[in-house]
């Protein structure tokens, strides 16, 4: 097994990078403890690489920007220090070999999320608010619902500097408000220096408790959550399919910052 206590630093700061688990996004980041979770199974050539990416692309998100954008510019980041390493050309293909290995491990890194027995334990019911066809109000503040285009390596997606909730085009409406509530709470947790495991573990409660507010029973909000899952599966599987041997997932240029 890789070195699970092996260190990196990035622009000044030193972090750990912590190899020892299974992680389902493939590569997560705690910056509460300044560690940076590289799943096991990652060949150790990459972990430098992959701890940038998590590093900065926490950054960019932290600053407001759409998910697309910041992994966007975590890729560049993430290429800048392989071709300083190992060259152009070799810089390139390690790039190109990393998101293979990638899309080989990763999930959706999503679970549906079990409610514990003693309410008392439980989050606070989230109360969300439909206005008008495409927005909702959601603790005080309004976002609008964008779902007119495909989205590349995701179903949703926020653009918090200009609260613009992105959803792919193909999601039914009807899981519109849990999604747009679950990667709101997800961003939160997030900007507070979580790991995409905690954020996720916390967003999906939340959207656990809404819908089972709005469908009437636990048993319906475990089978809406099911079902987005069972999307962003297939999209993620379609994906990985599209792409031809060697080549490398592109995240569209003209996304929004």
């Amino acid at each position: 097994m890789a070195n699970a206590e092996k260190t990196i630093e990035f622009e000044g700061v030193k972090y750990k990078i912590d190899t020892s688990q299974k992680i389902t996004t493939t590569g997560d980041f705690d910056e509460t403890i300044s560690t940076v979770y590289i799943d096991k199974d990652v060949p150790e050539k990459f972990h430098e690489g992959i701890a940038i990416h998590e590093i900065h692309e926490r950054h960019v998100l932290k600053r407001g920007h759409s998910y697309q954008f910041a992994h966007n510019e975590a890729q560049k980041k993430e290429l800048e220090f392989y071709k300083k390493k190992f060259g152009e050309k070799e810089g390139e293909k390690m790039l190109c070999e990393e998101d293979e290995a990638a899309l080989k491990i990763a999930s959706t890194g999503r679970r549906v999320p079990m409610r514990k027995k003693n309410p008392a334990e439980q989050p606070p019911m989230p109360n969300i608010v439909t206005v008008f066809l495409r927005a909702i109000i959601y603790e005080g503040k309004t976002y609008i619902i964008d779902n007119s285009n495909l989205l590349i390596g995701d179903v949703v997606d926020f653009y918090e500097k200009k609260s613009i909730i992105y959803i792919d085009k193909d999601i039914p409406e009807w899981l519109f408000e849990g999604m747009a509530l679950y990667t709101i709470e997800e961003r939160k947790m997030l900007k507070h220096g979580s790991s995409y495991a905690a954020a996720q573990e916390a967003a999906s409660k939340k959207e656990l408790a809404y819908f089972e507010n709005k469908l009437g029973s636990l048993e319906a909000a475990q089978k809406a959550i099911k079902e987005e899952m069972a999307i962003e599966t297939q999209k993620f599987a379609q994906e990985r399919e599209s792409l031809k041997d060697g080549e490398r997932k592109i995240v569209n240029e003209n996304v929004p910052k």
